[in-house]
């Protein structure tokens, strides 16, 4: 009786095992509630099924259709993909899609049409525009830095004022008033050598500074170029000629030759082209003409005969000897009705602008530098350099330079940080560099309002009185306020703004407004 009840007990435990571990089970995975009580899923055997699964999912088939917990959903067939996706329906579907796709990207295409089509035209940059983006800085090498490497140990100075180019030289060795001395293809040995002027390209370049050459032959005599027979020989044409070709292979960025009146105009004209075919490395070449005409006939036809691109004259001298009167901007329509061929310079290298007129030297500086065509610095003007070295170049004052640069109460470092400033302007604003001139009344006073295509706007206003000023412009090209950028004779907050209608400007101070484009 006890053997016959062991088999009975050990199979009533295994019923109490079975039960205790399917309590232990997750409910979702093998085991299955079914009319309240809990069932264990059988185990599976060595090939992955469980004893009876078949006959389960038949009878869970049977009863609900697959409502159990381990039902599967294989997805459709290839056969049946194939004929649900080529219903009527789906195909209507897919080809509204398509429509609503090709219908949107069209409407896209022609609004950005309509948008190009009316938006305003920009105005292409001219192709030497780099000349008129800042000013040029013409230094002789000798009272520069003595040879051509101090010129190159202080590059950085030039790069500080923002300057586009150096007018550098003359370098050649002559004899005053003998063309036979004068060799145009060489370097005075004084100055340094062929490979000096190499590395001082080299280094410019990597500044982003354009060399100008300055090869004016008798720089040293009391004409330019000689005297008449010499400037219309042939031969010694044909000599400038292949200098010309003989530095542009050297790297420089153009050339400035002084006298140009003096030449005959065809002359001119074909020492141009040479010059300006040369773009080795994409950088448009430049000549230089310097002259000493006032007129503005006179000098309209010299334009009109020699087909120059750039000339540097005393324009602004020739105006009123103090540069600032009531009717200067007057004065500088006359001159800038001729285009935008002007170089702008008040002095000279023997000549400097605080000799010119030391008072105003600020507003000077402000108005070389917002003119129409190329301002030009003559080395010093920076810092007001005097004359003081009678019948010779007056030696840069670089001990000044240095110390200005640490001293914020000086003339010379107001002025040189006034340079930078202007330097800078003319550099990032396309209306101070490349716009458009417009004369603005102005009562007493002067202003010139600079304007290119959709760029800000910038007014610059001159009291030439030894008073302060009070002006009301009321221009109709005027808004009724501007932001003050900068004062040739005070600091200005950055946010200062100014009233149109109500301005006040301190004796012989110049003031550089801008207001935004509005079409």
């Amino acid at each position: 009786m006890t053997q016959a009840m062991e088999p009975e007990a050990a199979a009533l435990r295994d019923v109490e095992l079975t039960t205790l571990d399917a309590e232990k089970q997750p409910m979702a995975g093998g085991v299955e509630e079914k009319n309240g009580l809990v069932k264990a899923a059988p185990p599976k055997s060595a090939g992955g099924a469980a004893p009876g699964e078949e006959e389960d999912e038949e009878e869970e088939g049977e009863e609900g259709g697959g409502g159990g917990t381990g039902a599967k959903f294989t997805g459709l067939g290839k056969e049946e993909l194939v004929r649900v996706a080529g219903a009527a329906g789906w195909a209507r579907a897919r080809a509204a899609l398509l429509l609503l796709f090709w219908l949107g990207w069209l409407g896209m295409l022609g609004a950005a049409v309509a948008i190009v089509v009316r938006a305003p035209r920009c105005r292409p940059l001219p192709p030497d525009s780099w000349a008129r983006r800042g000013f040029l800085y013409r230094a002789p090498p000798g009272p520069f830095a003595h040879n051509l490497t101090g010129v190159q140990e202080r590059l950085e100075h030039l790069v500080s004022l923002k300057v586009q180019g150096l007018v550098l030289g003359p370098l050649h060795p002559t004899e005053p008033d003998d063309a036979n001395s004068t060799h145009l293809q060489s370097v005075e040995p004084a100055l340094g050598s062929l490979d000096d002027f190499a590395r001082l390209l080299q280094a410019a370049k990597k500044k982003g500074l354009q060399v100008l050459l300055d090869l004016t032959p008798n720089y040293r005599g009391t004409k330019a170029w000689f005297k008449p027979a010499v400037a219309n020989d042939p031969g010694f044409q044909e000599r400038v000629k292949s200098a010309l070709s003989f530095w542009l292979q050297q790297g420089v960025a153009g050339f400035f030759l002084d006298g140009i009146e003096e030449l005959n105009p065809a002359v001119v004209a074909e020492w141009r082209n040479i010059t300006e075919q040369d773009r080795g490395d994409g950088v448009t070449r430049v000549l230089l003409g310097g002259t000493r005409l006032r007129d503005p006939p006179e000098l309209q036809a010299l334009l009109n005969t020699s087909a120059l691109g750039l000339v540097l004259g005393p324009f602004v001298e020739a105006l009123d000897p103090n540069c600032s009167s009531p009717a200067v901007v007057s004065g500088l329509f006359q001159f800038l009705n001729l285009g935008p061929h002007l170089a702008w310079s008040v002095g000279s290298p023997e000549r400097h602008m605080a000799s010119v007129s030391r008072e105003r030297l600020p507003q000077l500086l402000l108005l070389l530098a917002v003119l129409p065509g190329t301002p030009v610095l003559n080395y010093g003007d920076e810092v007001g350099l005097a004359d003081s070295w009678p019948d010779q170049l007056t030696p840069m004052p670089w001990k000044l330079i240095d110390s200005s640069q640490k001293s914020d109460n000086s003339s010379e470092a107001w002025l040189l940080g006034l340079c930078k400033r202007l330097g800078a302007l003319r550099a990032r604003e396309r209306s101070l560099a490349l716009g458009d001139a417009e004369e603005v009344q102005a009562g007493s006073a002067a202003a010139l309002l600079r304007v290119w295509d959709q760029s800000v706007r910038f007014l610059a206003v001159f009291n030439p009185e030894g008073r302060p000023l009070q002006l009301s412009l009321r221009d109709p090209s005027l808004p009724p306020g501007a932001t003050l950028r900068l004062s040739t004779h005070r600091p200005l907050d950055s946010d200062a703004h100014a009233n149109l209608g109500n301005l006040t400007l301190l004796p012989y101070e110049g003031l550089l407004l801008s207001f935004p484009y509005t079409p």
